[in-house]
Parts: C-alpha cells; structure tokens; sequence
C-alpha cells in the first residue's frame, strides 16, 4: 500500500541573526507533527532552513563589517546546529543562497511570469523597518509598531515598484479545493 504523503516546512527565517526562542519553538512544534505524521504511517518530508536575502541581511552583515555571503553562512550555520543538537528530524535544510534553491526560484519565476501569474506595480504604504513589512494604520498602536515599538525599528512610508502574484486567479479553485477537503483540516 502507498503511504500517504505529509511535506511540513518551518518558515524560513532571516539568517541575520542567532536563533531566539520563536524560531527554536517553531522547529520543535514541526518536528513533533513531523513525527506523529510518521507514527501514523505517512511518507513525511520536513524541510527548514534560511532567507539569506534582504535589506536586513545587508544591513546587519555591513553593521558587523563582514561580507554578506560569510556573514549569512556564519549565523545559517547557527540555525543548522541547532537542529542537529535538538536531534530535529527534518529531511533537508535549505538556505536561499545555495545553488539548487536559486535554479528552482528562477523555473517557478518563469513558469508564474508565463502564465501572467506575476505583475509589476507601483505600492505605497506604512512600512516597519523591524519587521520588514507594510503595514495599515490599524496594525499601529499610537503610530508604532506593536512588535517594534523604539528605534531604530520605525515605520516609514515607503513607496517602490514591485513584482506581485496574482493569487486573486485562483480564488475560485482554492476555495472549491478546500471545501472538498474540509474533513481533512
């Protein structure tokens, strides 16, 4: 009989600095679905890593006068190790700089652009710096963000031309696919 197919993944966190007790949580909470999901007999794949991308990368490795790459590779190693040393169980660690994660971001770019499934436009919005991310004004308590209330992590308005997926094209699908499957969830 063919087993059941179970793929888990952590998020990918930003390689800029060691590990916190958010992301330690995260691998650990994976990897104990990750082994209950073997212990009911399916054919689980348990994929971690790091995003060694990014203004915050960037910035952090030229604030500790290391080159990006040495920088990335010195505290991607960090996220590794403690992997290891908690005895995780996941299948594959991958960081964004390796070879094989940029030839298979490249094909699923290309392969998103052809089906008009990427577009370029023009944001503009409420920006943390801490969290790199846009937010609305109801995200702010008092103009701040909650997450990273004092400097240097601050909102900005940020306005850039970006790529960004037309996820609206399968609203339709997805739906239909989770209401079949809603037993499942």
């Amino acid at each position: 009989m063919k087993k059941n197919k179970y793929y888990l993944t952590t998020a990918i966190p930003y390689a800029n600095a060691d590990p916190h007790i958010g992301f330690a949580l995260e691998i650990l909470y994976t990897d104990v679905m990750a082994r209950y999901q073997r212990l009911l007999g399916k054919d689980v794949y348990f994929l971690t890593g790091t995003d060694e991308h990014g203004q915050k990368m960037f910035k952090t490795a030229k604030e500790a006068k290391e080159r990006v790459d040495k920088y990335a590779a010195q505290k991607s190693a960090l996220f590794q190790n403690l992997a290891d040393q908690w005895n995780i169980t996941n299948d594959d660690f991958i960081r964004t700089t390796e070879m094989r994660h940029m030839e298979l971001a490249q094909k699923f770019w290309e392969a998103a652009e052809a089906s008009g499934d990427i577009y370029k436009k023009k944001y503009k919005g409420l920006y943390c710096v801490g969290c790199e991310a846009f937010k609305t004004e109801k995200d702010l308590v008092n103009g701040v963000c909650p997450d990273h209330p004092n400097p240097p992590s601050t909102i900005i308005t940020l306005e850039e031309e970006n790529y960004f997926f037309r996820l609206s094209k399968y609203q339709e699908p997805l739906e239909f696919l989770f209401e079949k499957n809603s037993e499942k969830r």
